[in-house]
């Protein structure tokens, strides 16, 4: 069995979001599985082709873009395990930038639907000329989701699996851009309520299998959560052939015991390291340094669905009851405002940190009492699993693969705190309930020692992805 994995991005060479994180990782962990596994993904210009020895191959071509032939070359390198190999698309004119989807400003790239149909174009070509050998297909989000369809009018022997990471994001394109795709896919395209086309719906019409990375998420996109009701229709269309995967963590990445950027290390047996860890994240965060105060963590996307209505109105109120917080992200301009203005009332207690910062994610998670993930919904979420590995305790709202992840605290069991519904006044209880048990002492620490326990390691995705390989 040869699989070829197709994501618009991978962890560590290109990353924006949680898909780079499961292509770098879910490759690797089904490599013993598998004959081979061949990652594809666009060579991007930030990437550091020095830095991970990514290097030109034998193997190029060309492509017909509507009534343009652009050409492209392959380069490659091997995973850090050495089990994978991954090939990047090299075409200076689409993918050699410094972002991967938007401009410097956080716009979108204007021709990002071109860029995109030149990858999965480029992909077809690999497999169909047998230049890279495949069995099985796994697109991943709208960037690959009209790789099924294309490789239905070839008639390609290749088995599709269609995983989607976040059905927010839907790849939208308009009649105009059709005459850009072969001839034979535009008669099966389907058109949306919007008058345009969706390449996530037409990745879920036309994959032999379809995934997503949560049973909770799962349920939440059958039962129209956050769905249109044409888009629920679609999905309901091949609910037989639909199911939910929980996503898992490098764990040797991810690991208290040996992260390459914590200044101390611990494990499950002794936390000392932890409570070191979170007076050197203090002291970098240019906070107080009472290690007594609960902090809490918080590295995301600047959006409102992550939940930072909520956050920025309870910032002063638990400022006051004696806690301190650090958040890391990039995203909404008026949201990195409100977090620097309160930064500045509290320059004790708040600090943000503006950006991508990969050591100080790690030190936050390693070194924070809890992380704070209040989103209004979540596909899977990653971080509630690095925090679990850290002995940090999630505070989550039950919602897609939160809800699967993290188990609600009780005297005797549970792994975070969790509320529903969604209403600021269930999550002011929660951070309440979670501040009563911290100062507990002894419940705090059984508490921490139970989230340690929990095994999320890709290990378990990849028997579940494997299965599904062989249906």
């Amino acid at each position: 069995m040869n699989i070829v994995f197709a994501s618009a991005e991978v962890a560590p060479y290109s990353k924006a979001g949680g898909l780079a994180d499961v292509a770098g990782s879910l490759p690797q962990a089904l490599a013993p599985y598998v004959n081979s596994v061949q990652v594809l993904t666009p060579l991007y210009g930030q990437i550091d082709q020095k830095k991970y020895d990514i290097h030109a191959t034998t193997s190029s071509g060309e492509v017909l873009l509507g009534d343009d032939v652009i050409p492209y070359s392959l380069y490659q390198a091997t995973a850090a395990d050495q089990s994978t190999q991954i090939g990047f698309i090299r075409c200076d004119r689409f993918f050699g930038r410094d972002g991967i989807y938007t401009e410097s400003d956080g716009e979108g790239f204007a021709d990002n639907n071109l860029r995109y149909f030149f990858f999965q174009l480029v992909v077809l070509d690999l497999i169909s000329t047998g230049s890279i050998p495949a069995d099985i297909l796994h697109c991943n989000d709208h960037h690959t989701g009209l790789l099924p369809l294309m490789m239905k009018t070839m008639q390609l022997k290749v088995k599709s699996i269609f995983t989607i990471h976040n059905f927010l994001y839907h790849g939208h394109f308009s009649a105009e851009e059709i005459a850009l795709l072969p001839g034979s896919t535009k008669p099966l395209l389907t058109i949306t309520q919007w008058d345009n086309y969706s390449a996530l719906l037409e990745g879920i019409d036309h994959s032999d299998i379809v995934t997503t990375v949560s049973p909770g998420y799962a349920l939440e996109l059958l039962a129209g959560l956050n769905v249109d009701q044409h888009s629920l229709t679609r999905i309901q269309a091949v609910k037989p052939n639909f199911s939910g995967i929980v996503n898992g963590i490098d764990t040797e990445y991810w690991s208290p015991e040996r992260d390459q950027y914590t200044p101390f290390h611990f494990s499950i047996d002794d936390l000392d390291g932890k409570r070191k860890n979170k007076a050197a994240l203090l002291t970098k965060a240019g906070l107080s340094p009472d290690m007594d105060a609960p902090l809490f963590g918080s590295i995301s996307r600047l959006v409102e669905n992550k939940g930072f209505p909520f956050i920025n109105k309870l910032l002063d109120e638990f400022v006051d009851l004696g806690a301190k917080f650090i958040f890391l992200g990039s995203g909404s301009p008026e949201i990195s405002d409100q977090l620097r203005k309160a930064g500045k009332r509290h320059p004790q207690h708040i600090a943000f940190d503006d950006g991508f910062n990969e050591p100080l994610a790690h030190l936050i998670e390693a070194g924070s009492d809890m992380f704070l993930m209040p989103s209004r919904f979540e596909p899977c979420g990653l971080n509630q699993l690095y925090s679990l590995r850290y002995g940090t305790i999630p505070i989550v709202h039950r919602t897609g693969g939160l809800g699967d992840t993290v188990d609600p605290w009780t005297p005797d069991s549970g792994t975070g705190f969790v509320f529903e519904p969604y209403d600021i006044n269930e999550l002011r209880k929660t951070m309440n309930l979670a501040l009563k048990i911290y100062y507990s002492g002894s419940d705090w620490a059984a508490l921490m020692q139970r989230a340690m326990s929990m095994d999320f390691s890709w290990d378990q995705s990849a028997k579940q992805y494997f299965r599904l390989y062989n249906l």
